[in-house]
């Protein structure tokens, strides 16, 4: 973490406030998310204080950034047709998938890929929920850049920081049930460090690194959701957090921190 700026300080909080932005539109291809969402908050009645942290559902980046896929146009390869096969998955899931990724990790129980933004998951992110009809929706090819452009253009109408994380869902390979996570940041270190604070027995912390990136990603998703909720934006409010440099990248692991190799 060298080349990045220090995790952020310990948060601080007695309160934490999750505002599910409703009304946003369906979006599509090249439409202005930053000023759908001005239009929306107007519309609701809900400004951004400071302190607020923008959590984006990562489908309506992708929509709007064109990482789509028509269904029409796909011609499963052989490869493809035969981890479908064996698992019982869609061969143009499947396909998609194998185009989105760089390696793969696993075939079965289930596909698991590293994909070209460097994250390992199922089917290399690639998701037939809520995408456009005839579609599958891969993730942004680089979520951190789309992070930022958001970040800088609401930050310059708020007159004031607003630290953005794009979410994607995804399992967990020791636990059961998908969360929230976050695959593109902007404005804010993915972590904060307790290293140095005393616990309860007044004894010095040496290592406490927490990924709040990840924490904010999942408690958003309590009012995003993943049916029909129509909610793909949220303001996360109250964690002060501090403004700082961040990347997702810092996140993942490195090959030679692989827990399975």
């Amino acid at each position: 973490m060298s080349s990045k700026q220090e995790p952020n300080s310990p948060m601080k909080v007695d309160t934490i406030e999750i505002i599910p932005i409703h009304g946003f539109p369906i979006v599509k291809r090249g439409d202005d998310i930053c000023e759908l969402l001005r239009s929306t908050l107007k519309e609701s009645s809900i400004d951004f204080i400071q302190g607020d942290i923008l959590v984006v559902s990562h489908t309506i980046i992708s929509v709007v950034e064109g990482s789509v896929h028509n269904l029409s146009e796909i011609t499963p390869s052989e490869k493809a047709r035969q981890i479908a096969s064996e698992g019982d998955y869609s061969e143009y899931r499947v396909e998609i998938a194998l185009r989105e990724a760089t390696d793969i990790i696993r075939e079965e129980p289930v596909l698991i890929t590293r994909t070209k933004q460097g994250m390992i998951t199922d089917f290399s992110g690639v998701d037939e929920s809520n995408a456009p009809m005839g579609t599958l929706v891969a993730l942004p090819k680089d979520p951190d850049t789309s992070a930022t452009i958001i970040h800088e253009n609401i930050s310059h109408s708020a007159s004031f920081k607003i630290p953005v994380i794009i979410t994607d869902t995804q399992g967990r390979p020791w636990r059961k049930g998908a969360i929230n996570l976050a695959i593109g940041i902007a404005g804010m270190s993915p972590f904060i460090s307790d290293k140095g604070k005393l616990d309860i027995h007044g004894i010095p912390l040496r290592l406490s690194l927490v990924c709040v990136a990840d924490e904010i990603a999942a408690s958003a998703e309590l009012v995003i959701g993943q049916a029909d909720e129509k909610v793909p934006i949220a303001i996360v409010r109250g964690t002060n957090i501090e403004t700082r440099i961040g990347t997702v990248s810092e996140i993942l692991r490195t090959e030679s921190e692989d827990l399975f190799l």
